[in-house]
């Protein structure tokens, strides 16, 4: 799920690929990944971070059910999947499918300013079908494809924001240990995990 639920903080954030990945996991078994992962990647900065940014990925059975910053008001339920922006000035839950966000300050729900929202038409309520959601993406690939559209989600970002979550993949065969991306050469600093990187095409 990470495309998904990376997907609007990475973008809100501007962010590029991580200089450094750390999955704190079991051991490789040969058999299947993790049922839990803690990765820690370290960002490079943008105009909208401090100069670099830890970002920590939890998921598997043993991740974080509760925290005191993931409460909302009126005691409501979190979505099962989604995002929340921790600010100085309050918080913004993301749900990631069939709910609208949802701004937090003091406690409480408050309107979310939209004055810098350039298309509000696009902002109506969520459909709530997956397969009306569905044929939005197949249909607006196949208009791209043919100069009618544009995609949301270009190889442009979409490879950047994959990038990120197989490097966390890769990581968890180095359980606990820090790897070194260079995203320029598209190599790790440690050449163990650098095996990782390709594999022989399978013939059909």
């Amino acid at each position: 799920m990470g495309v998904h639920i990376f997907d609007t903080p990475y973008n809100a954030l501007n962010l590029d690929v991580p200089r450094t990945i750390k999955n704190k996991c079991r051991e490789p078994n040969g058999f299947g990944f993790p049922e839990n992962n803690v990765v820690t990647y370290e960002f490079p900065g943008t105009e909208y971070t401090a100069d670099t940014l830890t970002w920590i990925w939890n998921d598997g059975v043993n991740a974080p059910e509760w925290h005191k910053d993931l409460e909302l008001p009126g005691g409501d339920k979190l979505p099962d999947q989604g995002a929340m922006f921790i600010g100085e000035k309050g918080r913004l839950l993301l749900p990631h499918f069939m709910q609208l966000p949802r701004h937090i300050v003091n406690g409480e729900y408050v309107d979310l300013d939209l004055s810098l929202v350039k298309d509000k038409e696009a902002l109506g309520p969520p459909t709530g079908d997956y397969g009306v959601e569905s044929n939005k993406h197949y249909h607006q690939f196949v208009d791209a494809c043919l100069g009618k559209d544009e995609c949301s989600a270009p190889f442009s970002y979409a490879s950047r924001l994959t990038e990120t979550i197989l490097l966390g993949v890769i990581a968890g065969r180095f359980p606990n240990k820090t790897l070194h991306w260079d995203s320029e050469k598209a190599k790790f600093a440690e050449e163990e995990a650098n095996a990782f990187l390709d594999a022989p095409y399978r013939k059909f």
